[in-house]
Parts: C-alpha cells; structure tokens; sequence
C-alpha cells in the first residue's frame, strides 16, 4: 500500500523537527517545520531507490529548504558595517589573546576599540549567525547524522563505535564534539566555554566530523 504525502510527513514528523530545532532560537519552531516538510516532499519527489537511504536522502533537502527560508528572510540580513565590525572584533581577539596570553572578554575587546559593548556584541551575533547559516548549508554533509547514519543515531553499538572513535582524537576537538553531541550544548554556548567564536566552532566541528567518518569507515 502506497502512503499518502500526508501520512509519510506524520510518519517523518520527528525527523522533520529535530533538523528544524537547530534555529528554533530564532524562529518559531512549527514555521520551520513547515519549510522542512516543502524539502522533505521535494526529497520523497525526487528520490529513487539508490544504495543511499532516504532520511540521509531527505536531510539535506530539509535543511537546505530551512536554511534557505531564513537566508532569504530580510529580518536576518546583515550590513557591510556590521560585518566589517565582525572582522574588526575577530582580529582585536586574537591579538589581545596573544598579547595577554589569555582569551579577551567581549568587555575588554570592546574597550579596546573604544567600541559600545552592546553595539559590538549585536554585530557578532548577527553576523554568526548568517556565516553559521552559509557554512551549514556548504559542510552539511559532515553532520553527526550523516557520519553515523539517521536511522542509527539511536543504536548502541554505533553510538559506543563513535565514542571510540573519539579516543583517537585530539583533547579539544573530543572536547568540542563531546559539548555538541554528548551533551547537547549549542554552537554559541560551546563557544563560550571553549573561548572561541561560534564560526570557528562551526568549522572546527565539521572537520573533526570529517575525521570521525574516516576513522569509522577503516
């Protein structure tokens, strides 16, 4: 018996509003789901029975439809001033962070720059949360869920597999997956405890990923 579009998005709903969890901080997380669930009829639309299953199929379909939802929403759009502050606090940090041998607080960055604390955090958290958005929707295939598999997340032996294979890694990079899939920490607040910036966690995430799916396909 054939489902109905409406009955594989029931079946699919959890799948569906665990990717669109990942921005519920910043938007309502039932709007997500419905743009995550346009990506999922275009995933089912387009798949064909191939060696790949159809929920790791599927996932960048969802993501991408979300990630490009909020891209193209004008309340997320960023100025070259706000981006050209980003640059300018990103490079005072890791000069103070040699010059003091130790990582600057956003108060001693901003007094520094002679630069409003406020005015100067807005502009990180805009411009982030946009470059966050451009290196998912580009090292998406990196995720924890395509490394291990979706259907597998769940599944003991894969999950005792993974933690083994972060044995082999270095301190701060077992340390930054451990915060992020372990424990559930976001980006912004691994980036807090670990003192870096949430685009520097974003992309250190995907390579250790990278690193991970290596060590478990030897």
């Amino acid at each position: 018996m054939i489902m109905s579009i409406e009955e594989l998005l029931t079946q699919n709903k959890n799948f569906i509003y665990k990717i669109a969890s990942k921005y519920s901080k910043y938007y309502n997380i039932d709007d997500l789901f419905q743009v995550g669930a346009i990506g999922f009829i275009k995933a089912y639309k387009n798949y064909k029975k191939v060696d790949t299953k159809f929920t790791t199929y599927a996932y960048k379909y969802v993501l991408g439809e979300i990630i490009e939802f909020i891209k193209n929403d004008r309340t997320i759009k960023v100025s070259s001033d706000n981006l050209k502050l980003f640059k300018l606090y990103t490079e005072t940090k890791e000069y103070l962070s040699k010059e003091m041998n130790m990582v600057p607080t956003l108060y001693q960055i901003s007094d520094y720059l002679g630069i409003d604390e406020v005015v100067l955090a807005d502009a990180i958290n805009k411009s982030e949360f946009v470059i966050s958005l451009e290196e998912n929707l580009n090292n998406d295939e990196f995720t924890l869920e395509k490394v291990v598999g979706l259907d597998d997340t769940n599944n003991i032996d894969m999950l005792i597999d993974l933690k083994n294979g972060l044995l082999k890694l270095k301190e701060n990079e077992r340390k930054l997956i451990e915060l992020r899939y372990f424990t559930g920490y976001t980006q912004s607040e691994v980036s807090n405890m670990l003192g870096m910036s949430q685009v520097q966690v974003s992309r250190c995430e995907s390579k250790v990923l990278k690193k991970i799916k290596e060590t478990m396909t030897v």
